[in-house]
């Protein structure tokens, strides 16, 4: 009997070590298989859902919550610096972004009333800006492309 119980021990413990290794394994595919997954759904997402924002501002009412605007530079307007502070109207957000040319969206500062995005380095050439932002219950809002064009002096 002891031979069959040190036998039994012998591959008790080969069981053992055979079920770690595929306790090993399989942890790793189902690491593999979330990792995959997480990935496929980072790659289907194309960000938070946004809401254009198209009411302009009226001089004459208070806005109220949420709004988004961009006030300065204005439609078409030319610019004749380098550098150009983008002044944004905004009201509810927690969260405001810029996106100059398609580019990924860039935090502007929020001072004085108004949100802010200290541009520089400006290309010369026509350029698209959007803002977007963020509340708190987590709503995007975006503005319609605003056109305008750097040409030094």
């Amino acid at each position: 009997m002891a031979f069959t119980n040190e036998t039994i021990a012998g591959n008790g413990e080969a069981t053992a070590q055979s079920t770690k290794r595929k306790a090993k394994k399989s942890s790793s595919s189902v690491r593999d298989q979330v990792t995959s997954a997480a990935k496929r759904l980072v790659t289907r997402s194309t960000g938070p859902v946004e809401t254009l924002f198209t009411r302009e501002p009226n001089p004459y009412q208070a806005p109220t919550a949420p709004y988004i605007w961009i006030d300065f530079p204005l439609q078409s307007e030319i610019l004749r610096g380098p550098a150009y502070n983008v002044r944004l109207g905004v009201g509810g957000a927690d969260l405001v972004e810029i996106s100059i040319d398609k580019s990924p969206w860039l935090p502007c500062r929020l001072t004085s009333g108004y949100w802010w995005y200290d541009w520089s380095n400006i290309a010369p050439g026509k350029h698209t800006l959007v803002a977007r932002m963020r509340t708190a219950e987590n709503q995007w809002y975006k503005t319609p492309p605003r056109a305008c064009t750097y040409r030094p002096e």
